[in-house]
């Protein structure tokens, strides 16, 4: 794929881009593979002026769709071990490299640059180079930032020595901004830190080691054959379907009373055949188990579809299959794709057969495309109603550790992926479980390090807010919001939303008009914003819940005007709509998990 268009690129140049990645994008969550399903390759360097494949070899030749590779001596043995990151499951992998390597054939410097010799803290764009007793011989390596796609190797810079290279004789650092330094009586398998400026390197000790099991890696590339288990049971949505004699059924009731294994099959499919015999041999242990098997025929959603209600129920006992069964429709396959969809990125088409494990209730826990075992349907029933924990891990299908155990990241970053895929309740869990570990009371905006913290404790609160606000809890989110101003007053995004809380709320307990004109007031003092039409309008809405229409029909035909100036139109209208509005002495009053400014 090309390039992103340049900004001087024509409309219909950038859109044609656009089109192509949107395209491609689409490729993958039906299934495609990104890099054409090739495996990964490894070459090693012979030292003859040449490379040989030792893919299959070193264990690297996988097929998983890679996208970045970072290089690490991840277990401190003197050796470089991988991380890689793939598009297809594991996310994540790290390839440890288990040859012993020969004592003392390596040595690691990580650089320290002096800012006020125009080299970075990091030292990235220096250079160090052995100066070995080989006459001739010279190893030199850069220190890089972004080596990689979407990848960032160590910034320790890692030497491999032969026998002959291990007694050196001085290091010599070009820093970047062109400054030269040599380091003495450097012994070989150790790690050293070279500051600039010192002219002298120090010893740094390994930190503690990080334990990772290993897993096996399937070889085989994939099929029709799947199951899926959801880390997360997600609520199915209305699913009805007509019995044999043409009476309109739910699954949702029949989830109200029992687990539900509903199963779409075809008379011409043999794996469904099969699979409905075995359904019906173990009938009595979903019985036990608290299952309901309904099998319901999908035949007359084809064209040309000569299958009748009476046929379908007639194969239906030819494969042995007493249990029940009806027809499905055009809305119940609707609705199944989209929940398998809402739960998985990449896509293929339902086959036949294919089935879905529902929880009492009306949770979807499991999807099966193609044949299951009655075992594996009954052993992932055993599993309904666990922990979250347990859940993850039952929906794994390769053995690892998770990475969070050991990078807790960015609760912010984190929670945001989660509330994007719509996962409120883990992004709700991610925040709380980093206060529950670094929450403090509001420090000294003065010193930096308490500002600092000061702006991360305001962020998680403000986030918690817009979770609380989503979810419709105006109270929790008012709670939120006021905690995330103690940290830091002056978060314009914070002063907004509370504002418009206060000013809209439908619960009178939250309602503020005097509270909401407060915050907006303060708000606006901000330099910057006195055009910025989103935040005039919480003003405009603090100053009706206030009681001062006048103010309110002021500024917002103060909104108005400008939005017209910008064309926009569509935003311009409500805005008229709410200045005839407070043109009738009305405030504005905003139903719970509405789109706020």
């Amino acid at each position: 794929m090309s390039q992103a268009p340049e900004t001087s690129r024509t409309d219909e140049e950038r859109d044609s881009y656009l089109s192509a990645f949107a395209e491609l994008a689409q490729r993958i969550r039906d299934g495609a593979s990104f890099s054409g399903r090739e495996r990964h390759c490894a070459f090693l360097n012979t030292g003859q002026g040449s490379f040989a494949d030792i893919s299959a070899l070193s264990g690297f030749g996988m097929p998983s769709d890679g996208r970045g590779l970072a290089v690490t001596d991840w277990d401190h043995d003197g050796d470089l071990d991988l991380w890689l990151s793939n598009r297809s499951a594991p996310r994540l992998q790290f390839l440890q490299n288990r040859i012993p390597p020969p004592e003392s054939g390596w040595i690691s410097f990580r650089l320290q640059g002096n800012p006020s010799q125009s080299c970075p803290r990091d030292g990235i764009g220096s250079q160090v180079e052995l100066v070995l007793p080989s006459a001739g011989k010279r190893r030199v390596k850069t220190l890089h930032a972004g080596n990689g796609l979407m990848s960032q190797s160590s910034k320790w810079l890692h030497f491999g020595l032969g026998s002959e290279e291990r007694n050196l004789s001085t290091v010599r650092v070009r820093w970047a901004g062109g400054m030269s330094e040599e380091f003495k009586g450097i012994a070989a398998g150790h790690r050293w830190r070279l500051v600039q400026g010192s002219g002298q390197a120090l010893p740094t000790p390994a930190r503690e080691k990080i334990s990772l099991s290993p897993g096996k890696m399937p070889l085989a590339l994939p099929t029709e054959v799947a199951r899926i288990r959801l880390s997360q049971p997600l609520k199915i949505p209305n699913l009805t379907y007509l019995d044999f004699n043409g009476k309109e059924r739910s699954i949702n009731q029949l989830a109200d009373q029992n687990a539900v294994f509903l199963n779409l099959w075809a008379t011409w499919c043999a794996p469904c055949a099969a699979e409905l015999e075995e359904l019906e041999k173990a009938r009595s242990e979903f019985a036990e188990a608290g299952i309901e098997i309904v099998a319901l025929n999908v035949d007359q959603l084809g064209p040309d579809s000569q299958v009748t209600p009476s046929k379908a129920a007639a194969a239906l006992r030819k494969f042995g299959f007493q249990g029940t069964g009806g027809l499905a429709e055009e809305e119940l396959i609707s609705r199944l794709e989209q929940s398998i969809l809402a739960s998985v990125y990449r896509h293929h088409r339902m086959p036949v057969p294919v089935s879905f494990l529902i929880d009492r209730g009306g949770w979807l826990s499991a999807i099966y495309k193609g044949p299951v075992e009655v075992g594996q349907i009954l052993a992932d029933r055993r599993e309904l109603g666990k922990s979250p924990e347990a859940a993850l891990a039952a929906a794994v299908p390769f053995r690892g550790t998770w990475a969070r155990s050991h990078f807790p990241g960015d609760p912010m970053t984190i929670s945001a992926a989660s509330l994007e895929g719509g996962y409120r309740k883990e992004a709700q869990t991610t925040l709380l479980e980093y206060l529950n570990k670094h929450q403090v009371p509001p420090g000294n905006p003065e010193v930096p390090e308490e500002r600092t913290r000061n702006m991360q404790l305001g962020q998680v609160y403000f986030q918690l807010g817009e979770i609380a606000r989503l979810e419709k809890q105006q109270v929790e989110a008012r709670s939120s919001y006021l905690t995330s101003l103690r940290y830091n007053k002056r978060q314009l995004p914070v002063l907004n939303r509370l504002a418009w809380l206060l000013a809209t709320s439908s619960d009178p307990a939250v309602r503020d008009g005097p509270g909401a004109l407060g915050y907006a007031t303060f708000m606006m003092q901000a330099p910057g914003i006195a055009e910025n039409p989103g935040l005039l309008g919480t003003l405009a809405a603090a100053q009706a819940a206030a009681g001062n229409f006048p103010a309110a029909i002021e500024t917002t035909t103060r909104i108005i005007g400008i939005l017209e100036s910008r064309q926009a139109n569509p935003e311009a209208e409500i805005h008229r709509k709410r200045l005839t509005l407070f043109q009738q002495g009305n405030a504005l009053t905003i139903t719970p998990g509405q789109p706020a400014p």
